[in-house]
């Protein structure tokens, strides 16, 4: 349990990070910051098996949220013109 809790402790603390910067601008680079941020805590974690486990809870926890933020909210791609807001699929249907 105190492994799981150690994953999620660490998943939300990252987050927190990434949200102070813009989302939206994080979530263009979704796969590059998905293996970044696994890969940094199974280095953070590495030693014992507990530690390599609390990291691949994260890493999935990680990968999920990332996966459901872009799929709910969009997400904003550089282009040679600046910051282009991308709105998800579901979104251009469901006009009011």
């Amino acid at each position: 349990m105190e492994i799981l809790l150690a994953g999620l402790i660490s998943v939300l603390a990252i987050l927190f990070l990434l949200l102070k910067i813009d989302i939206r601008k994080v979530l263009a680079f979704d796969i590059w910051v998905d293996l970044g941020v696994t890969a940094l805590l199974v280095t953070l974690f590495a030693g014992t098996f507990s530690g390599m486990f609390a990291a691949c809870v994260s890493g999935a926890v990680f990968s999920i949220i990332l996966y459901v933020l872009k799929q709910t909210i969009g997400y904003k791609r550089l282009t040679f013109h600046g910051w282009e807001t991308v709105t998800p699929k579901w979104q251009e249907n469901f006009r009011l």
